[in-house]
């Protein structure tokens, strides 16, 4: 029974059997929404479903989506103080000099690079609900560690299993969305989720001038110490919340703000959309991972996203003596450029489920920004431009791994292990590109930096392309068809489910002659499912 306040009430499919209407997802046959509510679903979609779906996709907003965004927030926040900590006294009170700031970065990005694939292997036998929040509170104290550094090697010591911890954060938050929302959904779900970066960085920027201004000297700590310590602060809290509110998987989970019939409702809306049930990971499917097409068409575009432009403004700011809350504020301004930016392509997205196309047009605002960054010399208001300009492409990844959700339902598994395989070949070339190419006792001139980050954005650019074609090669050659969500699948998982209330006793129909599979207990609601066959 569940105990979170959103259920007020347990309904058991006897129940909704005798009387429909007691059903919480019951859908009024024949519902159609009114106009208001369909101009509103251009900006959220879920205005304009049905009450019943209506109310199960804000419930998984109010639970799954607000943890999300709290904890990438959180992460955020504190990989973003790294740098705000550093030009605001962090580098004279800690005696730093060379590239010991690209060696904080460095030693994070080793730390994800060793704990990327196994933190995905440790899913086979532990629930996201227990590591996701274990990870977490050991990243707080890493964060209230820094805040008494004497010296550089504290720093890399704290960064270095910061990145450990983090490693599993972002491949199974993106695997535990994939398989909770539906097409039409995920995208803004996911730019939302990602983009709380941007207001952390933006808060991050705000919190440092705020906390330099009155906080600086007070029980002795300096500004930047009492950064970590209200970082820390804010952190604790939100991975305790976290054993709480991560619901794992439709078929696996135990949330406590889901009760049963909310379980089945999430696994008949899954099995209708097309997305596969967890499996477990074996050394067999694990290297067959690297063999299948599907990682090298994926792999390619995710290692070559090198933002390059609008990475360091901040240091470029320090170079023309603005003033330490002049630093940190000004570069605010691209956060809220990249928030209105990714909000607009999520829409868009969703509207129009052009994936790969959008992920494209996201990067041709790097391209515009690296060019004018690695020529130099320009003017003032160009340079100004080069740094923020680059904000509009933030929502590139988020579209392009929504894309990845989709085109890979088939395997869950696959969609933790493909970004984190991902994340650990990222963090292995960016562990030692920002030392060669963005030296910081080179800034702010970064020519061959921004020129390399030119490159890396046309490659990937042209690699995104060739990915599309793989997958319409694949569709091709499996003689997949489309359902009504768009999304290509097998022809014996094509299912419709014509009222998700269950309010006229049918509930899941099979069409064109395909028996239904997958996660329906037949024989349990066999008096609730009927077959169409020709």
């Amino acid at each position: 029974m569940a105990i979170w306040p959103f259920n007020r009430k347990e309904v058991t499919m006897e129940m909704i059997a005798e009387d429909p209407t007691c059903d919480p997802y019951y859908d009024p046959p024949g519902w159609t929404p009114p106009r208001w509510r369909v101009i509103l679903s251009f900006f959220w979609e879920s205005i304009a479903k049905p009450p019943g779906e209506r109310r199960y996709v804000n419930k998984l907003d109010r639970g799954l989506l607000f943890y999300l965004m709290l904890s990438y927030f959180i992460k955020a926040l504190d990989q973003r103080n790294i740098n705000n900590a550093y030009v605001s006294g962090m580098k004279q009170a800690l005696h730093l000099n060379g590239n010991e700031y690209n060696y904080f970065t460095t030693l994070f990005n080793c730390g994800y690079l060793i704990g990327s694939i196994p933190s995905q292997w440790s899913l086979s036998f532990a629930r996201p609900s227990i590591m996701i929040p274990s990870c977490e509170v050991f990243w707080t104290v890493m964060v209230f560690i820094q805040s008494r550094s004497t010296s550089a090697t504290y720093i890399y010591v704290c960064r270095f299993f910061q990145g450990f911890a983090e490693s599993i954060c972002f491949p199974t938050m993106m695997m535990i969305i994939g398989s909770w929302y539906k097409p039409e959904e995920i995208a803004k779900r996911v730019v939302i989720w990602d983009m709380t970066s941007s207001i952390a960085s933006m808060f991050s920027g705000y919190l440092q001038a705020a906390i330099y201004t009155n906080l600086n000297g007070v029980s002795g700590f300096a500004g930047w110490q009492w950064l970590f310590v209200i970082d820390g602060v804010i952190s604790l809290p939100i991975g305790l919340f976290g054993f709480f509110a991560i619901p794992d998987f439709p078929t696996t989970t135990r949330a406590l703000w889901l009760n049963n019939r909310d379980r089945e409702y999430s696994i008949r809306r899954m099995t209708e959309v097309g997305k596969k049930g967890t499996r477990k990971m074996t050394v067999k499917r694990f290297f067959q991972i690297f063999t299948g097409w599907r990682f090298w068409a994926f792999i390619t575009p995710y290692a070559a996203y090198i933002t390059g432009a609008g990475s360091y403004m901040n240091l470029w700011l320090a170079s023309l003596d603005y003033s330490v809350q002049m630093i940190n504020i000004l570069p605010t301004i691209g956060n809220a450029i990249a928030l209105v930016s990714a909000y607009f392509f999520a829409i868009l997205s969703d509207i129009t489920r052009w994936r790969w196309q959008l992920s494209i047009v996201t990067l041709l605002p790097y391209v515009f920004g690296n060019l004018v960054l690695a020529i130099w010399d320009v003017p003032f208001g160009w340079k100004f431009a080069a740094n923020l300009v680059p904000n509009i492409g933030q929502p590139f990844f988020s579209l392009f791994m929504a894309w990845e959700s989709e085109v890979f339902q088939d395997d869950t598994e696959l969609r933790g292990y493909l970004p984190a395989i991902g994340n650990a070949i990222w963090y292995c070339q960016y562990a030692w590109f920002p030392v060669v190419a963005f030296p910081a006792n080179k800034a702010p001139k970064y020519v061959w930096g921004y020129w390399a980050a030119f490159g890396l954005t046309i490659i990937n650019i042209v690699s995104i392309y060739t990915m599309y074609l793989a997958i319409m090669w694949d569709v091709k050659r499996r003689g997949l068809v489309v359902n009504k969500f768009g999304l290509y699948v097998e022809r014996e998982d094509v299912l419709d489910y014509s009222s998700s209330s269950l309010g006229d006793i049918k509930g899941p129909q099979v069409l064109e002659q395909v028996y239904e599979t997958g996660s329906i207990d037949l024989e349990r609601d066999s008096d609730i499912i009927e077959t169409k066959k020709e």
